[in-house]
């Protein structure tokens, strides 16, 4: 059986700092901290045996540091169908395409190859979720004003692709840096005030456990503008400022194996013949801003989106989606797939993998909020008892024979209060929803969070709604369909691959895109995907095992989905510069007067409706707010004006990190120096 290839994570995360010298690992999963690493990325093992997570994320110099997302190619054959990471010195079976032979060789090398861009300056301007389902001709442009198409290409920083490995003449490390790539054209911004970007970053690789491994780190979190006035230049919006960059990027991630023929059709090769061969799965690297609370989950994450795109658009398990059918095998199967699926009410989720962590998130955003100010109390978790109506000693109880009845009968309204209150599909502009046991008293309905347009009367969607795959689960468990899988004893076992993409992704926001944090909307449209979990790279940007066919320099002003995506495809959408928007995802004062309209204007018309104002969190989770008390971007408000303060104070901000444990976790502001 021929070997097949696949990098993990398949959609990785690296974020800024403005420290030249000192970075740290993206967490492994949801909830932990960074991982401490050396200058060259190695990770430090500490005395457990136990790679060691930080304790510091500024340097000695109270510079931040950047994360480094850390990549490991994978081979998958009839020895581990799970998958195990490649080895160098190991033998591979693969098919040569150009004749068919099946090759058996030996891995001397991993040839990694990055191309990231920021394409924000150039796209269309962010316009709450209009364009999420495509542009209409008359949507603004970003910087209009430059009609050239020459000159727009100027508005792309393209820094080329850059290639490392470990082997004799090829380099350990490379920069994606103005001057760094003579062999391509490169496209940078002219000066910038108050920061010009001469650099989206680097890359590097090393060896470890007899594999190689990358390591790919993004910008300093410069922004600035050429556009600047007297003194300084101007912010006048949270998503688009003409003039200004910043140094946020994505791309894509190939590799190719080096490898050294064994034998032929099984036989031994005429002569001895060292060639190239591609990787089949490709990544894709996202470089966002500082995660300043790592520990705090979010209440949707990006992987609880790509999660959702996949059991529902790529029949990633048909036990949950799709009652349970042979998955489809050709894209004609699923087509038809796709529209003859439907949710499986007989699948029963794992309460504690599948449930809890939906459930015990909100009691997090406490600690990063004061939601006293605007309910009176947290609304997450407000039914007395232990730990109000998430207390997980009540709700993992599955129903049983012998059960008392009277517990069964609580436990099961315990259960479908909790269900009623989280909003379902088309409650997106519902502040609140009717009690299930007194419909006269209503509820605040869950999330209580912005959703993805409390903005303007195009799509509003005030409101944060789960994903559809967490709300079957949910619907699930509220019926009792649900095992307790600690009880039952039942071990779930997950790839290794899979849980490296899972927790990848999980340490990313899913939710209330207004653009959102490392991405916006566009990775919950399935054309995004080539398969569950994988970006559809296009072919111009894929490795060809006998060369490179990449056109440094010339990449599109537009967009084809189906094609696939281009360097710089995914953050363009984001704000521009990222610390307007990342400042003003603060709060947001909601007009819930009318429920699908976000703008009134009541006096042209003599309106006597008493207009209802709900000031809203947005992401606590990455920006957060209150810590035991304390502002945490004390000095900067939610103002352009705060938001150009931002864009040079946001590396004085302190960290939130502390203790994790159920029901008694500690946070405090770490490294601050704002307050």
């Amino acid at each position: 059986m021929p070997s097949e290839f696949k990098i993990h994570p398949s959609i990785g995360i690296a974020r800024l700092g403005d420290s030249p010298t000192d970075f740290y690992l993206c967490p492994d999963e949801a909830g932990v901290l960074p991982i401490e690493c050396d200058a060259d990325g190695h990770p430090v093992i500490g005395p457990d045996g136990k790679e060691k997570r930080v304790d510091k994320f500024k340097d000695s110099q109270n510079r931040v540091k950047r994360q480094g997302a850390r990549f490991r190619v994978f081979t998958y054959d009839e020895t581990s169908p799970s998958g195990r990471e490649l080895t160098l010195g190991s033998e591979i079976t693969y098919i040569d395409k150009t004749n068919g032979q099946t090759i058996v060789a030996v891995v001397q090398d991993v040839q990694w190859t990055v191309y990231l861009a920021n394409k924000k300056s150039s796209w269309y301007e962010f316009l709450s979720t209009a364009g999420e389902h495509g542009y209409d001709p008359s949507h603004p442009l970003r910087n209009a004003d430059i009609t050239d198409p020459n000159l727009r290409q100027h508005l792309i920083i393209d820094p080329g692709p850059q290639t490392v490995g470990l082997s004799s003449g090829s380099a350990s490390r490379a920069h994606f840096a103005r001057g760094a790539n003579p062999k391509v054209p490169q496209h940078f911004p002219p000066p910038l005030v108050p920061h010009s970007i001469d650099t989206l970053g680097e890359l590097m690789v090393y060896e470890q456990d007899n594999s190689s491994r990358l390591v790919v780190l993004g910008g300093f979190g410069n922004s600035g503008s050429f556009k600047s006035g007297p003194g300084q230049p101007i912010i006048e919006t949270y998503a688009n400022n003409d003039g200004w960059f910043d140094d946020t990027s994505d791309g894509p991630v190939t590799a190719q194996l080096l490898v050294k023929w064994k034998t032929v059709d099984g036989n031994p090769p005429i002569a001895p013949k060292t060639t190239l061969v591609a990787v089949g799965d490709s990544a894709w690297l996202l470089v966002g801003y500082p995660r300043f609370a790592p520990q705090i989950i979010d209440i949707i994450t990006m992987d609880d989106l790509v999660y959702d795109v996949a059991i529902r658009n790529f029949a990633y398990d048909t036990d949950i989606y799709g009652n349970g059918r042979t998955p489809p095998t050709t894209p004609d199967e699923l087509k038809r797939w796709r529209t003859t699926s439907s949710w499986n009410v007989k699948f029963r989720p794992f309460f504690w993998r599948d449930i809890w962590p939906i459930l015990t998130r909100p009691q997090y955003y406490s600690y990063v909020t004061d939601f006293g100010q605007m309910t009176g109390g947290d609304p997450h978790n407000s039914t007395p008892g232990a730990n109000g109506n998430l207390d997980p000693t009540e709700l993992c109880v599955a129903p049983h024979a012998g059960e008392n009845p009277d517990d069964a009968r609580r436990r099961a309204g315990h259960r479908a209060f909790v269900y009623s209150i989280l909003r379902k599909g088309g409650q997106e502009n519902d502040f609140t929803l009717p009690h299930p046991r007194n419909p006269s008293v209503p509820q605040i309905g869950m999330p209580y969070l912005c959703g993805d347009n409390p903005l303007s009367n195009i799509a509003p969607a005030k409101f944060l709604r789960l994903t559809d795959t967490q709300l079957f689960f949910l619907r699930q468990w509220a019926a009792g369909n649900f095992i307790d899988e600690r009880a039952e004893k039942i071990v779930i076992p997950i790839p290794p691959g899979e849980a490296i993409d899972r927790g990848a992704l999980a340490t990313m926001l899913g939710g209330s895109f207004c653009p959102g944090a490392e991405a916006c909307w566009i990775l919950r449209n399935p054309a995004v995907f080539e398969k569950a979990f994988r970006v559809r790279v296009s072919p111009d940007y894929r490795p060809v095992a006998s060369s490179r066919n990449f056109q440094a320099g010339t990449l599109s002003q537009t967009q084809d989905l189906a094609r696939g995506l281009e360097p710089g495809d995914l953050t363009k959408y984001s704000g521009v510069p990222w610390q307007s928007d990342f400042n003003e995802c603060s709060t947001q004062d909601i007009d819930i007067t009318y429920r699908d309209w976000n703008v009134l204007n009541l006096d042209t018309i003599g309106d006597p409706a008493p207009v209802k104002i709900q000031t809203t969190y947005w992401w606590p989770s990455h920006r957060p707010m209150w810590v035991n008390g304390t502002y945490w971007s004390t000095g900067i408000p939610q103002t352009n004006e705060g938001d150009l303060l931002m864009v040079t104070a946001w590396k004085t901000l302190g960290f939130v990190a502390g203790t994790v444990s159920d029901g008694n976790s500690t946070f405090n502001i770490v490294e601050a120096q704002n307050l």
